[in-house]
């Protein structure tokens, strides 16, 4: 996680205590699941509420410690959340992982397709390849009667990977339960296993396995 103002991931994994160090003084991850472990800079704040004030250089360092000096064992993916835009979080990812490939995840609105335009340009300048574009909350489907419901438009993010040149992924629909397990650091997949939701983030995943 390298979001350094807005981290989440250790509150949606529901990840609690601060990280430790290793006997080779390197972090140890906080561990979700038996392949999945996390760091972030909120487990290392003695309340999640603290406000992260730095500047560029404070960001750099500690990205860079996440990278590189951590026990993160033998890896099968190094996944990196970062924050929407084009600062400094992802420009030191792309300058300390030459080789990393990046998804890039949108709205459909306007107003979010516009930044995401941005990153994708960001990409193309500093070489990152993009792996693809997600839609996320294309559809919600009303629990009552079923009908679908495009939230924030439709099709935004299938238009503007065409536009752009990118492999568009996939949709992932609404679904207030997501919030929910969200906020209480539950694994919505292991507890609506038979989801829309789920099936969207499966068949992306299938899909990005087989092309690495």
């Amino acid at each position: 996680d390298v979001d350094i103002h807005g981290p989440d991931v250790p509150r949606m994994l529901g990840l609690e205590g601060m990280l430790s160090l290793s006997k080779n003084q390197k972090l140890n991850p906080k561990r979700f699941s038996e392949n999945l472990s996390a760091v972030s800079i909120e487990s290392l704040m003695h309340s999640k509420d603290d406000a992260i004030i730095w500047r560029g250089p404070m960001k750099y360092s500690a990205i860079k410690q996440f990278i590189g000096e951590v026990e993160w064992g033998v890896l099968d993916y190094l996944i990196i959340d970062s924050p929407p835009g084009t600062g400094d979080e992802p420009l030191t990812v792309a300058q300390t992982i030459t080789d990393a490939k990046t998804i890039i995840v949108t709205t459909p609105q306007e107003v979010s397709l516009a930044d995401v335009r941005k990153s994708i340009n960001f990409c193309k300048i500093v070489n990152m390849e993009i792996f693809g574009l997600i839609e996320n909350m294309s559809l919600f489907a009303c629990p009552h009667c079923s009908e679908t419901i495009e939230l924030f438009g439709s099709g935004g993010g299938e238009r503007t990977a065409s536009e752009t040149g990118i492999t568009f992924l996939g949709r992932i629909p609404f679904d207030p339960k997501m919030v929910s397990c969200g906020d209480a650091g539950t694994s919505f997949q292991e507890q609506y296993k038979e989801s829309p939701v789920t099936k969207a983030f499966a068949d992306i995943a299938d899909s990005m396995a087989k092309s690495i």
